[in-house]
């Protein structure tokens, strides 16, 4: 054991942690995005958080929930309230209004812990919130710190289970139970101050507990995955990789996903020890772990939320990969029973009911006296372990004395980890009036994971809908219990004794379901290869290019499927998202036509006059007054497209800061409350806290739909209360054509046009970028005006295309009398205020993969870098000064930026960077997937290096009309190679770059 501190009986996981805290202060307790956060800042963190709880009157026997994003403020918050004595009850903010209701009722929440944005999800609820002060407002150490006065027997938290009777159970679990399988993970994983965690479980899932503290008790770092990282098999591989994460703990399922992730052999080589639970681990999920992994550590982990997660342990043998793998042995302090249904042992080797004795029991069902009873009952054959839990598991003994798991006693599931009760789903089909009867099953499959509904009808003039049931459902539970397949009888088949036969429902088969969509058949290649993709993976034999995905029956374990046989198909990277963007295969086909994977790409004089003709605006004219302009310059209401990116969410907080004006936040989602959780998680990445969070609304869109996939009646309400567009919002990828960019980027920006000039007048601010003009590739001695480009000769890839125009575009709106502003922005490299990059950035992938490689390309010329405060603030500054409409802004600061100078500030850090011809670093860097640059491959060219390079004071951007409107901006260079600095500490405390060598 490495915790460095004897775990005794009053021993607790927040007791520990202290422990640390104390010892270790300055050790990085966790690892958010670019954000690090040591023990010490945690701790004096959580003490803030507590004590404000205190004021309002927390304490031992209360209950508090905690309404989080997955980030160090969910850490710090659940730290928070266990060191005031209280419990916790996690609210997930993307949970159904209803059931959020139920939770707080039922667990008796006195408050609520928030973020500002899940304030919004909390609103309406019926106890008062607390919002969680930001990390700065705790300033240094609290004096003196608040330490836990938890006893082993106080209650820790509330976990909600499914439930029986339509309505889910809260599990309680003591400090003593958490202490003590905490104790159990520490020794059967050796968890030490040397290791890394990864925290990507929901919050509302037992295991995220163990997750969470497993690390923080061990002196370990904990890397916190994001929302939207969370269910992607292939970024979470990369996070693994990027941090080089030693202890993982998943669900066999996504362990296979992560596994089949593109050089996941590479990618996962820095874990120990794999932890596997939650349900059943298949022989040939084992044989491919030890393909990949050979020297790895795998245990199969076994124990419900009623035992506190791990009550048996398997250490899975390489050697036996062939083998049914059993659940293991007890671990300490802990019993295991094999019953009859008299609760007499049964013999060696004979079936049983499997109930658990011991430390790990919790306390019982919150309200529930009579469940409880039934579940918890008096242990009779261990003296010293009051109690025993019936599981409803079967199990049996092998020869060697090892329990193997044998299915369910009873109806409940086990689905991608989390406990199903049939029963719980039932009850919430028949609150819609069409239902009669309901019964819910789990696919046939065990890779399948899909839940089906039978139905009957409540009319017989009228069949339940499924598509209706289907949004039904996911109006009353979570995403992981709302069935995929409906199937509607017009009878449940029932047994001799009157039942449901289970066995006599017909499996929902390869019958295309009835959907609103008439059938239309695949009528080109790519579609026809998406079609046949679809049908092997959902089962269904007759699938039309313009059905929905999840209306069939997809959800996201299918749609990794699909993407992964797709990129086989096409070799190419295809995105995760990619399904979920695009939920037809006419979409899907059409997208993945696009990438250029399928189909013969256009020709130059084809695209420019593609180009020339997506460049045309017809546009009545507009006439704008001078209370008009005084309205832009001091707006009430603004609409910010793209503040879910690094530079937007900055954006966000400078025009907050600039203005008093409300800004509503357009976000790419399907719905408000995901679009919301999206805005969240960005501005905890980039560790921004807004100024005026409550002048801040949400809206759901889509840049590349008519309205931005807004509502007529909402898109003409809008319109006539902005003032402001500060459209921003695009798709930047350097490996795209035009034509897979032109959606997001063009059509986006002509609706934006259309939306500044519908009901009052609007000015409109677009941002570009400085790629639009063809400088890299002119004369040295050039300097490029701060006026439209004429043509698009010389632009290369599809993004630059795209911004030109979407440029020519305003500029045509410009003509018709729109007050409109084009802002041309250099390299946004970082923020100078926190150090933080943008994640996936070109300079950045360069710099920590040049670190790591020992060398960086030689670039033709230098580029213009500069920070995000630098480009909001002049942003900022330029649209809310007099006469600019109608021009072109150079958002730069005179810093340019080559990679000599790159090379010896990354040697001035203590690691070797010589600078080599591009076609040679790319061959060098082919050799290392692991490498943070290596996903670049398929980006950069090996451009010449023979080409003119310009000086490093030589800016090429004439910049006019921007000191006209700014005064001339301050030199950047200190600052840029302070960010360089701040990001390869970052690398280094990452894992991602070795500790350098001290320089001399």
């Amino acid at each position: 054991m490495n915790t460095g501190l004897e775990v005794g009986p009053e021993t607790t996981a927040v007791a520990l942690f202290e422990h640390h805290a104390a010892h270790r202060p300055d050790a990085v307790a966790l690892e958010f995005g670019g954000e690090h956060i040591s023990y010490g800042q945690l701790n004096a963190w959580a003490s803030v958080i507590a004590r404000g709880l205190c004021d309002v009157g927390t304490g031992a026997q209360a209950v508090v929930g905690i309404m989080a994003h997955p980030g160090p403020e969910m850490v710090a918050a659940t730290i928070a309230v266990l060191k005031t004595g209280a419990a916790y009850v996690p609210l997930d903010p993307c949970y159904p209004r209803d059931r959020l209701a139920f939770l707080v009722a039922d667990s008796g929440i006195t408050s609520i812990l928030v973020q500002a944005d899940p304030s919004d999800s909390a609103a309406g609820l019926s106890v008062p919130t607390v919002a969680v002060p930001g990390r700065s407002e705790a300033g240094g150490p609290a004096e003196p710190l608040l330490l836990t006065t938890a006893k082993p027997d106080d209650l820790a938290y509330v976990i909600y289970t499914s439930g029986t009777t339509g309505n889910p159970k809260g599990v309680e679990v003591t400090h003593g139970n958490l202490a003590n399988t905490l104790q159990v993970i520490r020794e059967h994983s050796g968890y030490g101050a040397q290791d890394v965690g990864l925290l990507k479980y929901s919050f509302s899932f037992d295991s995220s507990v163990i997750e969470m503290f497993a690390p923080l008790t061990s002196g370990a770092r904990l890397v916190i995955a994001a929302a939207d990282e969370r269910k992607d098999p292939f970024r979470l591989a990369e996070l693994i990789g990027t941090h080089k994460v030693t202890q993982l703990d998943s669900v066999p399922l996504l362990l296979a996903q992560i596994l089949e992730a593109p050089g996941a052999a590479e990618s996962c080589a820095s874990l120990r020890v794999v932890v596997s639970g939650g349900d059943v681990l298949r022989p040939e999920m084992v044989k491919r772990f030890f393909e990949l992994l050979p020297n790895a550590a795998l245990q199969n982990h076994y124990g419900p939320t009623e035992t506190t997660n791990d009550s048996t342990i398997w250490y899975v043998d390489a050697a036996a990969a062939d083998e049914s793998v059993p659940i293991g042995f007890p671990v300490r302090n802990t019993f295991v029973y094999l019953l009859d249904e008299q609760r007499n042992p049964v013999p060696p080797g004979t079936v049983g009911e499997i109930y658990i004795g011991g430390a790990g029991i919790a306390r019982g069902y919150r309200n529930q006296p009579d469940l409880t009873a039934e579940r918890f009952l008096p242990d009779p054959f261990t003296p010293g372990s009051p109690r025993m839990y019936r599981t409803g598991d079967l199990g049996r003994l092998r020869g060697d004395g090892a329990l193997e798991f044998q299915g369910r006693a009873d109806r409940q599931l086990s689905m991608r980890g989390f406990r199903v009760e049939p029963e719980e789903i039932e009850a919430a089909l028949m609150k819609d009036p069409t239902v009669a009867l309901a019964v819910v099953t789990a696919g046939a499959s065990a890779a399948d994971q899909r839940l089906v509904a039978y139905v009957t009808a409540a009319d017989s003039e009228e069949a339940p809908d499924p598509t209706e049931l289907r949004a039904h459902m996911a109006e009353l539970l979570p995403a992981h219990l709302v069935p995929t397949h409906y199937v509607v009888l017009a009878d449940l088949p029932l047994n001799a004794n009157g039942k449901v036969d289970y066995r006599a429902l017909p499996e929902p088969g390869g019958e295309r379901p009835e959907l609103r969509t008439e059938y239309v058949a695949a009528s080109t290649e790519v579609q026809r290869q998406v079609v046949a993709v679809w049908q092997d993976v959902l089962n269904i034999e007759r699938i039309g290019v313009r059905d929905n995905f999840f209306e069939l029956g997809g959800h996201s374990i299918l749609a990794i499927q699909v993407v992964g046989r797709l990129r086989a198909a096409f070799d190419g990277q295809l995105p995760m998202t990619a399904i979920f963007e695009n939920p037809t295969p006419e979409q899907l086909a059409t997208a993945i036509e696009e990438r250029g994977t399928a189909v013969t790409r256009a020709t130059d004089d084809t695209l420019r006059q593609v180009l020339e003709a997506d460049a045309e605006l017809s546009l009545h004219p507009i006439a704008t007054t001078d209370a008009d302009l005084g309205r832009m310059r001091e707006p009430e209401h603004i609409l910010l497209t793209g503040a879910d990116d690094f530079i937007g969410a900055h954006l966000l907080a400078e025009l907050l800061g600039r203005t008093s004006a409300t800004v509503t936040c357009l976000i790419g989602e399907g719905d408000e409350r995901r679009a919301k959780a999206r805005l969240a998680a960005t501005l905890h990445k980039c560790g921004i806290e807004l100024p005026r969070p409550q002048d801040v609304s949400v809206i759901a869109g889509d840049l590349r739909l008519p309205r931005f996939g807004l509502g007529e009646r909402r898109w003409e309400e809008l319109a006539n209360q902005i003032d402001v567009v500060f459209h921003h919002g695009a798709t930047e990828n350097l490996a795209q054509p035009y034509t897979a960019l032109r959606a997001a980027n063009v059509s986006g920006t002509r609706e934006a046009i259309r939306f500044a000039a519908l009901g009052k007048v609007k000015a409109l601010h677009f941002t570009s970028t400085v790629s639009v003009m063809p400088w890299k590739a002119g004369s040295a001695e050039r300097i490029w005006p701060e006026l439209p480009v004429e043509s698009p000769d010389g632009l290369d890839y599809g993004f630059a295309q795209s911004k030109w125009v979407a440029e020519q575009l305003v500029a045509r709106a410009q003509k018709a009398g729109i007050p409109a502003t084009v802002l041309r922005i250099g390299r946004v490299v970082g923020a100078a205020t926190s150090g933080r990059w943008p994640e996936d950035d070109l300079a950045r992938m360069l710099i920590v993969g040049g670190a790591q490689l020992g060398a960086v390309p030689r670039r033709a010329v230098a580029e213009p870098w500069l920070t995000v405060e630098f480009a909001v603030s002049a942003m900022c500054s330029i649209a809310l000064s007099d006469e600019v409409f109608g021009r072109v802004f150079h958002v730069v600061d005179g810093t340019m930026v080559d990679f000599d100078l790159v090379a010896g500030w990354i040697r001035d850090h203590g690691f070797d960077a010589e600078v080599l011809p591009p076609g040679e670093w790319l061959s060098k860097l082919a050799e290392q997937p692991e490498n943070a640059a290596f996903p670049l491959l398929g980006v950069l060219d090996e451009e010449s290096e023979s080409a003119v390079g310009r000086g490093r004071g030589r800016n090429p951007f004439g910049q006019d009309n921007t000191l006209a409107a700014l005064g001339r901006p301050e030199p950047g260079w200190t600052m840029t190679g302070e960010l360089v600095n701040h990001l390869l500490d970052s690398a280094v405390r990452s894992g991602e770059l070795p500790q350098p060598e001290p320089t001399r």
